[in-house]
Parts: structure tokens; C-alpha cells; sequence
């Protein structure tokens, strides 16, 4: 996943991205635009996974 991938998860914003992940906004900035850290990609792919069950739950 990409940096650009993964801030779509919080609308661009780095600060809430951080606090989605409980992570300063300064750790994300050390990210390669490339790749992000395994385990970061592991826990934005559990959140995404998390909104689409509670919207199916809301349909």
C-alpha cells in the first residue's frame, strides 16, 4: 500500500490518519511514498474492513 493508499482512509489528512492509527503525524511523514510499514497496512486494512460491516449493518 501506498502512502497516497492509505491516507485516502482518513481524506487525505495526515493528523487524523495518525489518530486513526494512534500514531504522531511526524511518523507518518517518515513513510516512503512507496511502501508503508507492514504492520500500519495491516491495521488501515482492518479499518477499512471495520467501516464496510458497519455500513452493511446500517443497509
Amino acid at each position: 500500500m501506498t502512502k497516497n493508499e492509505a491516507l485516502k482512509v482518513a481524506n487525505g489528512s495526515v493528523v487524523e490518519l495518525g489518530r486513526l492509527l494512534n500514531i504522531s503525524h511526524n511518523a507518518i511523514s517518515q513513510w516512503s511514498d512507496k511502501k508503508i510499514p507492514e504492520l500500519r497496512e495491516y491495521q488501515i486494512k482492518e479499518i477499512i474492513d471495520k467501516r464496510e460491516a458497519e455500513q452493511l449493518e446500517e443497509a
